[in-house]
């Protein structure tokens, strides 16, 4: 009995120290090679965490969250993504003759080119938000809005409207919105390479490089 549990204890030992070394040979920086005016990377930590980062303009981008190794593929994930993006400041109803929509932020270049559709019994409307932040539809009862900004492609929103009534909506960004979520999100690892999408970029090969 004491050599089994003997045994038992070499292997779980040996197990947990080959873990260890594997997650040291694979832990680093891995940087995006190949891509004009964009910087992005993955740093992986040894005890399996790991933090992304992505810089385009004057765009900055961010992620965190766990990894883990099946076989030569590394799988990362975050915490959950939260359900809503926008929070809606106010609703109301206006008289004039127009469907408004607005969002507020401090920083006025993330609330232009904003992709509104406007989902209405008489069909749908899509318009593009100016420097202002601020689209005007023809007046209509509206059913839902669509909302997709060009800097956050993975933070799509659809506002359902209860109160038909209401013909004016301001939106402001939450303070998530430029957190990258993962969930099962998978780069093959080869020759102190990952390899394959990225989480924010068109396009189905990528490479990010260890850094040496």
């Amino acid at each position: 009995m004491k050599k089994i549990i003997q045994l038992l204890f070499s292997i779980c030992f040996f197990s947990s120290t080959l873990l260890a070394q594997q997650a040291n040979d694979v832990a680093g920086g891995y940087f995006l090679e190949g891509v004009k005016e964009t910087t992005s990377g993955f740093r992986l930590k040894p005890n399996y965490t790991f933090t992304f980062f992505f810089t385009y303009g004057g765009l900055d981008r961010y992620g965190s969250g766990r990894w883990s190794q099946e076989k030569n593929t590394i799988v990362f994930n975050s915490r959950v993504k939260p359900a809503r993006d926008f929070k809606l400041l106010s609703a109301r109803r206006v008289n004039d003759h127009f469907v408004t929509v607005k969002f507020t932020d401090n920083n006025p270049g993330i609330i232009r080119g904003i992709e509104c559709i406007l989902y209405t019994a008489r069909g749908r409307q899509k318009l593009f938000t100016g420097d202002d932040g601020i689209v005007k539809f023809p007046k209509n009862e509206v059913d839902s809005i669509q909302i997709f900004s060009p800097l956050f492609p993975d933070h799509p929103f659809t506002f359902i409207v209860t109160n038909k009534i209401q013909n004016n909506f301001e939106f402001a960004f939450e303070k998530w919105i430029a957190e990258v979520f993962f969930e099962d999100f998978t780069l093959l690892l080869t020759n102190n390479m990952l390899v394959g999408q990225h989480p924010l970029l068109n396009g189905k090969q990528f490479r990010h490089v260890k850094d040496k």
